[in-house]
């Protein structure tokens, strides 16, 4: 709520200032609306107590915080939450958990990058006691080194591709046919491909220019198109997610915020909306409402990006009640992304 005739929005003086944070941290931290007293007694503001409730009401007629009923002390609005996050991420330092970065560090040394997203996965929603989401590098902008196809059985065979980052696409084709000739196709398609980013690759792997080989029938065919699924396949589980116990677990959320955020984690096509929606940002934070999804307004999301040297590979998000330490959480986000960043530079 804005005041009338008021083309600007009123600018806070240091008390106020100071009130509304009070009010915002004893909320993250007890969870309970908050009483003038309590602001009296746990800041350090020399004013009488009736000057804090005369600053409570501006704060509150200005739209940061709101008295859920008349004998209840106030709770922060998204906009209260807004204004204080703004303020602390201008104080953020880069800071180290020694759990945290352990554990990192050890995935580090690990070839398989999904190994490497779900360790960090995992560190990052411990730390933050909120649910974690991490995007995989984005396929279009991997190179491929290598691909192997392996039979296991008759009418089965074991396809690996290889990328210049470690990660490996893997899968099990069946062929209804006698297929003799996987090591020849095995060698033409390295000869092809290798060197080359997948992006260009999946376009089709059938118009591979394998049509003069005497040895190129309708099994080579078919083959092709088995192989070119494997991408397809992959982008059907593009994110390592971790924590969903401490949303579940969460006295701030009912289990319609739950039941929301498990509607729009667990289905593919809504994750990757809710994520894509603000993944050209290097880092931002969306409070409640601003997320623009009614099931979800009682949740933050806090995003960043990894890279590869200067080439943004994919995103690392945090997804909690958005009554929350957003300190904490901004900087371990930001520990994370950094740290990935110099893992993945390092390939």
């Amino acid at each position: 709520m804005s005041p009338r005739n008021s083309g600007k929005e009123p600018i806070l003086n240091d008390r106020q200032v100071k009130i509304l944070y009070c009010i915002v941290k004893e909320y993250i931290t007890y969870g309970k609306p908050v009483s003038s007293r309590q602001v009296l007694h746990r800041s350090n503001i020399s004013c009488s107590s009736a000057t804090i409730r005369n600053d409570m009401r501006k704060l509150e007629f200005l739209g940061y915080i709101f008295q859920p009923h008349t004998s209840a002390g106030r709770i922060p609005t998204d906009k209260g939450l807004r204004f204080y996050f703004n303020s602390i991420q201008k104080l953020a330092s880069d800071y180290e958990d020694s759990s945290a970065s352990i554990s990192l560090r050890q995935a580090a040394f690990v070839a398989d990058v999904e190994k490497i997203l779900k360790v960090t996965a995992k560190a990052l929603s411990k730390v933050t006691m909120a649910y974690a989401v991490i995007e995989k590098p984005k396929q279009e902008k991997l190179l491929v080194k290598h691909i192997a196809i392996s039979p296991i059985s008759q009418n089965y065979f074991g396809v690996t591709l290889v990328t210049d980052l470690g990660v490996t696409m893997n899968s099990t084709v069946y062929i209804g046919h006698n297929f003799t000739h996987y090591e020849d196709l095995q060698r033409r398609l390295n000869d092809a491909i290798r060197g080359k980013m997948i992006g260009e690759i999946k376009k089709g792997l059938k118009e591979l220019k394998l049509l003069n080989d005497h040895w190129y029938n309708e099994e080579i065919e078919e083959m092709l198109y088995i192989l070119q699924n494997i991408f397809e396949s992959e982008e059907e589980n593009r994110y390592v997610k971790y924590g969903l116990e401490y949303i579940v677990s969460s006295t701030a959320l009912n289990w319609q915020d739950i039941v929301g955020l498990i509607k729009h984690t667990e289905d593919q096509g809504k994750l990757n909306n809710l994520i894509s929606k603000f993944s050209h940002y290097d880092e931002k934070v969306i409070i409640g409402k601003e997320l623009g999804i009614e099931e979800l307004k009682n949740f933050s999301l806090f995003i960043s990006g990894y890279q590869k040297f200067n080439e943004r590979l994919g995103t690392i998000a945090v997804l909690g009640p958005k009554i929350l330490p957003y300190e904490k959480i901004y900087t371990y986000l930001k520990y994370m992304s950094n740290r990935l960043s110099e893992v993945f530079s390092k390939r």
